[in-house]
């Protein structure tokens, strides 16, 4: 971007008359220019000495104003290139009341899956609840490094209960989904499922097998399926990638 296309900007001169700290004023014009599509996604911002100009106040005003722009990652310093406007995360947006498989049929993706692995057990004091009620049951230990198309999206690690569904180890899981198995050869088809969502790093295998830095935030989507009789049959711990993936909730608003 130029000398003369920094002129053409709406700037919104700041006042040094009210009682809000020029570089906050800057900052809030510069968000508002970039949200408003007169920065768009992937251009390049006027340099400091040109910003600064235009508002007629101090390069360290400017400097301090884009600093918060880009904790914010609306923009991004790349050196002896500039600054840029930050390209929008690509996002997909998934849903609580879909499985894996549906969401990526969804998104037009097809889910596939490596085993990491999978070994029988037994329900013990160890076995997070409400499957540890079972103490003694057999339990499949099923851990996935989850698919759309060649993309890596999550890691699920499952205990499924399989007193209800024996031979199930046998199925590849690579190719099937593991709530239609239960739907379609086990007559057991999920009627409700509880979540709870929470954050975390990536470790270094975590990185490793999604394809990202280590550190790197990660969704963690914790779910327990239940039968029409109202029994647990499953546990999965899901880490998905967050630049990638967010979860969507909606309610239907109460004020009672």
């Amino acid at each position: 971007m130029n000398d003369t296309s920094v002129e053409h900007l709406p700037i919104t001169p700041p006042r040094p008359d009210i009682d809000v700290p020029l570089y906050r004023q800057v900052e809030e014009d510069l968000r508002r220019l970039i949200s408003e599509g007169v920065l768009p996604p992937g251009s390049l911002m006027p340099t400091e000495l040109q910003l600064s100009r235009a508002y007629g106040v101090g390069r360290h005003t400017i400097r301090y104003a884009l600093s918060l722009l880009a904790a914010d990652r609306l923009i991004t310093r790349q050196a002896g290139r500039g600054t840029y406007v930050t390209e929008p995360p690509d996002r997909s947006r998934f849903y609580l009341d879909r499985s894996f498989t549906r969401q990526m049929a969804e998104l037009g993706k097809q889910a596939r899956s490596r085993v990491l692995e999978m070994a029988m057990g037994v329900v013990d004091n160890t076995t997070p609840e409400p499957l540890r009620s079972r103490v003694g049951a057999p339990i499949l230990n099923l851990v996935r490094l989850r698919f759309g198309d060649k993309e890596p999206i999550g890691i699920q690690a499952t205990l499924i209960l399989t007193e209800r569904c024996p031979g199930i180890e046998n199925i590849d899981f690579s190719t099937s989904s593991l709530y239609d198995v239960l739907a379609t050869r086990y007559r057991l088809p999920i009627a409700e499922i509880a979540h709870t969502i929470s954050a975390t790093v990536a470790g270094e295998l975590q990185a490793s097998l999604l394809q990202i830095a280590r550190g790197a935030p990660l969704l963690v989507v914790n779910t327990t399926a239940y039968l029409e009789t109202g029994d647990a049959i499953e546990m999965t711990t899901s880490y998905y990638r967050a630049d990638k993936y967010e979860y969507s909730i909606t309610h239907r608003y109460s004020s009672d």
